[in-house]
């Protein structure tokens, strides 16, 4: 059913994805212990954040001269040799710490969007919404696992060694970069000839399409900063009542979610594939009614059942709009639309953690979740728009194609 280019990069991915998430793990552990400060701990995702935008935004400029796979090996090579000549020579130095975790987040920027834009060159079209469930299925299965698992793990061997595993699951997931192939030449050229650093921010503003996924996409990680651990800790204190340990029930409870939701997913997809904006109507409208019953839970039970309900059906919208965003783009294109996408998802996200944070202090834990919902109701306008474009677009096409 895969061809092996794809399962080579679905392999590295994967495997990227779980170095990832025990590098931050282990990160975490050796500036926490060194210390003994929770500002400087809680810098680890501010300076994540901030570097994948900036990678993200001058992504581009690599696009014009390199090949996708290409920039894939490179990121990952790169990000290989940084966390081990950090390993080696400087793991109790907090300032080189962030020194790694800026100069990997900056690879992560510009490695992100060129996976996402590969995925529609190796899979045929019929296949596009499989490969992005089974994209997403790794990933959240990845850090549901990754997350327990490194912290047990730095219990057990220590942080240090952690870190060492860590490279060598980097360099696995670079050799598995080498089996994906190339873009061929001639098109690289005609891309270096055609595009520049705007291009991406062309297209969305004058693609109506795109400009109503970008928007749809700029609510939901507005609406999105409700789920970092500042908010969500208060709300498990004071709200449900419970202890520390509910926080991650209620993680784990969502992450699970989206492993079964989107393992539904693949098993649907032949029918999804027909009705995609449908679905993100759906998957938004779902989010929206869950966001309300989680904010108005007071039993943490419930609370628990909302959060895993969430995972399928934020699941199932985030995956038809990625498979919607690949075939809206032109394939030449859509590695600059990606990256101007995520640098603007990035940081929309970022500034939804100050003002949800802010809004929380302001009205407390369970109103921020009313106001979550709130812009999750506005995402949903966005996808009944784009859906009726959609549907205008496709019925004129149609009727030229009969002319």
């Amino acid at each position: 059913m895969w061809n092996k280019r794809f399962l080579f990069l679905w392999a590295g991915q994967s495997l990227a994805n779980l170095g990832d998430v025990f590098y931050i793990v282990g990160i975490i552990s050796i500036i926490y212990t060194a210390t003994d400060s929770i500002f400087f701990t809680s810098m680890v995702p501010v300076v994540n954040v901030t570097m994948r935008s900036v990678g993200s935004l001058t992504a581009p400029l690599l696009f014009r001269r390199f090949s996708l796979q290409r920039l894939l090996l490179v990121s990952q090579s790169a990000k290989t040799v940084l966390l081990a000549v950090t390993v080696a020579i400087a793991a109790e130095r907090e300032i080189l710490l962030f020194l790694l975790i800026a100069s990997i987040a900056y690879l992560d920027g510009w490695a992100t969007p060129a996976r996402n834009s590969l995925v529609p060159r190796l899979v045929t079209r019929d296949m596009l919404l499989r490969a992005n469930g089974l994209l997403a299925a790794s990933d959240q299965t990845v850090y549901f696992a990754g997350w327990a698992a490194g912290g047990i793990a730095v219990v057990w061997l220590g942080a240090g060694n952690v870190l060492w595993g860590t490279v060598g699951a980097y360099a696995l997931a670079a050799w598995a970069m080498l089996g994906i192939g190339t873009v061929q030449q001639v098109e690289l050229e005609e891309q270096a000839e055609t595009k520049s650093w705007l291009t991406g921010w062309k297209w969305i503003q004058e693609d109506r399409r795109l400009r109503l996924i970008v928007m749809m996409d700029v609510l939901i990680a507005l609406s999105g900063g409700v789920w970092i651990a500042a908010i969500i800790l208060p709300f498990v204190l004071k709200v449900l009542g419970q202890g520390e340990e509910w926080w991650g029930y209620i993680n784990a409870g969502y992450m699970l979610g989206s492993i079964i939701g989107v393992a539904v997913l693949l098993a649907v997809a032949p029918r999804m594939q027909q009705h995609l904006t449908r679905w993100i109507i759906v998957g938004a409208i779902g989010s929206s009614i869950f966001t309300v019953l989680f904010a108005g839970s007071s039993n943490p039970f419930a609370a628990l059942l909302f959060s895993l309900l969430l995972g399928p059906v934020f699941q199932m919208q985030l995956i038809a709009k990625q498979t919607v965003l690949q075939q809206a783009a032109p394939e030449s294109t859509l590695p600059y639309v990606l990256s101007a996408k995520d640098t603007i998802d990035s940081l929309s996200f970022g500034l939804s953690a100050l003002l949800m944070g802010a809004f929380a202090e302001w009205q407390g834990p369970r109103a921020v979740y009313y106001l979550s919902a709130v812009l999750l109701v506005g995402a949903m306008v966005m996808a009944i728009r784009f859906h009726h474009v959609s549907i205008s677009k496709d019925r004129s096409r149609s009727f030229s194609s009969h002319l």
